[in-house]
């Protein structure tokens, strides 16, 4: 019976934790999709990628009435170059964690250019920087009414944040990115959240109920480990953090071979997480799988987190001189060069064809 209580104070806990943060979802699969955490990399890649994912977080967590809390996440993501320099990006994803609920859209704006001087180097030295601004339109619900026992049954007295009905609020955010990337290396940051009112959910109490801003910092690299690049690495590292919530760190090595398979390990560090990641690629088409479980806490009373993500790259915009088509890049950072020439035929070319 002890345990029985202190799962479900447990729950409540990490509830309220989520309420009071107002964090934004998590994905494990950010090296497959990380427009999802920095929306400057939408028009970075020389065609239209399309993600949807799913993601199950402590599968298996249940309030005191056996109900489902576990946080559920699906997410609709895909973004497109309009020219060299412009780019667009949407997404559209559902996050639900017990009583809490979040859908959002948003749509993004980018623009980017080459710091390397034209004719100055080759294309795989050229190195690119592109800001973006996006806007998000956010509902937000509280359903307290299948909690309304827990406080009664554990003899504990109301919390006033956590109303006792039902409430929901719909109110925009703003999100500003940084992104700058070469063939073998990127790092961006990114705010989301930005200049949103307060919520008008138990607007008379004097708690501010007011999303926070979440901040975030990626960089990976491309690390070749045969002269042909059939076989290669990739480390990565995302940072997270807002003014209630302690820093996240997640350190991810993934391994790819052939473009076309890829596999690896990631650490979440301020939840002692560990777990793997796997995809594979077949023409167009896109699979992953992840999941990640804590050392401690609530690892026991779950069973981990699961993650699928399935995905296709409309290649509307393939010209038969871009050799980035035929490159390694054909997942992620397919890069458009900003200073493509025309031939003595007329036609256009990459200076680094």
């Amino acid at each position: 019976m002890m345990k029985f209580k202190f799962t479900i104070l447990l729950s409540l806990f990490f509830i309220i934790a989520n309420l009071k943060a107002q964090q934004l979802p998590m994905y494990t699969q950010y090296v497959f999709n990380d427009y999802m955490v920095n929306s400057a990399v939408a028009g970075t890649v020389d065609q239209i990628p399309i993600r949807l994912s799913y993601r199950n977080q402590w599968s298996g967590f249940t309030d005191m009435q056996g109900n489902n809390i576990a946080p559920k996440t699906f997410a609709l993501s895909a973004h497109s170059p309009i020219t060299d320099a412009v780019g667009l990006g949407a997404f559209v994803y559902s996050d639900v964690t017990g009583p809490i609920s979040q859908t959002a859209a948003q749509l993004s704006y980018s623009w980017r250019t080459c710091l390397s001087p034209e004719g100055s180097c080759s294309w795989d030295k050229k190195q690119f920087f592109s800001l973006s601004y996006g806007t998000r339109l956010l509902q937000f619900s509280y359903d307290d009414t299948e909690t309304v026992g827990w406080n009664e049954y554990f003899g504990l007295a109301d919390d006033p944040v956590l109303p006792n009905v039902i409430e929901t609020d719909i109110l925009t955010s703003h999100v500003v990115a940084a992104y700058f990337y070469t063939e073998y290396f990127y790092a961006g940051l990114g705010a989301q959240n930005l200049f949103a009112r307060p919520l008008k959910i138990q607007s008379d109490l004097l708690y501010d109920n007011k999303l926070t801003a979440e901040y975030n910092l990626i960089a990976g690299a491309y690390l070749p480990v045969t002269q042909d690049k059939s076989f290669a690495m990739e480390p990565s590292l995302l940072t997270k953090t807002t003014r209630w919530s302690k820093t996240q760190i997640d350190v991810s090595l993934r391994f790819i071979y052939e473009n076309a398979v890829y596999a690896g390990f990631l650490y979440r560090a301020s939840e002692a997480a560990y777990g793997f990641l796997f995809g594979v690629e077949s023409g167009d088409l896109f699979f992953g799988y992840s999941y990640d479980t804590a050392v401690e806490g609530i690892s026991n009373y779950s069973g981990g987190t699961h993650e699928l993500a399935i995905g296709i790259n409309l290649d509307l915009f393939k010209r038969a001189d871009n050799v980035r088509l035929q490159s390694r890049f054909k997942n992620r950072r397919m890069l458009l060069d900003p200073f493509r020439e025309n031939d003595k035929n007329g036609n256009r070319r990459g200076s680094g064809s």
